[in-house]
């Protein structure tokens, strides 16, 4: 794709600031999940005294008009008070990270649609209470056309998501096309582009299985990768204004 269609992508120390925000929020669902699980008073002490750091060290970083109002509204809140929904959280905020570490060249390359990010990945690059001047050493965001080929890769997985659920809602397409059609189409796109190396049953591999079998789960697990990975490489390219404005289409 054409790099003026874009409109401004961020710069480097926006997408820095916002790798910094989300490796906080990720932190904090994850002490969420963890107080969720055990709710014992240590626990939720041990949790705020390092939350009371990591507030001291965003004041350090200068990172709090970093974060988007929805992300200080849950910032906010004390250990223990978010939902379940909130706290489910973590995974879009795994995936988001990892594409974000990927895109400063802190994670050597993005991981199969099928598998994603895993804690693994990111544990070790996070930064937050380290030296800011110390990351700032080790980023570098890779050029624009790296970027744009791992968008439109995504987007290709977007779209045979978007068709999957299209089919399932019996949404019906123009006379005369096809779902069959459609994801031939898409698969030989696929395939050219290097978005899949090969196919099962003419259709995305997926967990050793065709796309079109994914369920539960599996399919949950999926759609949340090809969702976060599309919106976030989506953003790094300047498709949105902020982060915020990031949606599906």
């Amino acid at each position: 794709m054409e790099e003026e269609i874009y409109l401004n992508p961020p710069t480097e120390r926006e997408v820095i600031n916002r790798a910094l925000c989300l490796s906080v929020l990720f932190l904090r669902s994850q002490a969420e999940a963890i107080y969720l699980s055990s709710p014992d008073k240590e626990i939720f002490n041990i949790e705020s005294n390092f939350f009371q750091e990591v507030d001291k060290w965003i004041e350090e970083e200068n990172l709090k008009n970093s974060f988007t109002e929805q992300e200080r509204m849950l910032l906010g809140k004390d250990i223990g008070k978010w939902d379940e929904n909130e706290t489910l959280l973590s995974f879009t905020y795994l995936e988001s990270l990892g594409v974000l570490f990927w895109a400063l060249s802190l994670i050597d390359k993005l991981p199969p649609y099928d598998i994603g990010f895993k804690l693994s990945d990111v544990i070790d690059v996070i930064p937050v209470l380290k030296s800011g001047e110390e990351f700032l050493e080790k980023v570098k965001l890779r050029p624009f056309k790296e970027l744009i080929k791992e968008r439109d890769i995504a987007e290709i997985w977007y779209f045979r998501w978007k068709l999957g659920r299209m089919e399932k809602e019996n949404y019906k397409l123009e006379e005369g096309k096809s779902y069959k059609d459609a994801i031939k189409l898409l698969v030989e796109k696929a395939l050219s582009s290097g978005a899949i190396s090969y196919t099962i049953e003419d259709d995305f591999p997926v967990q050793g299985k065709p796309f079109y079998s994914i369920t539960g789960e599996d399919y949950l697990f999926l759609s949340e990768i090809i969702l976060e990975r599309f919106l976030t490489l989506n953003w790094l390219c300047g498709s949105y204004k902020s982060w915020d404005e990031r949606k599906e289409y």
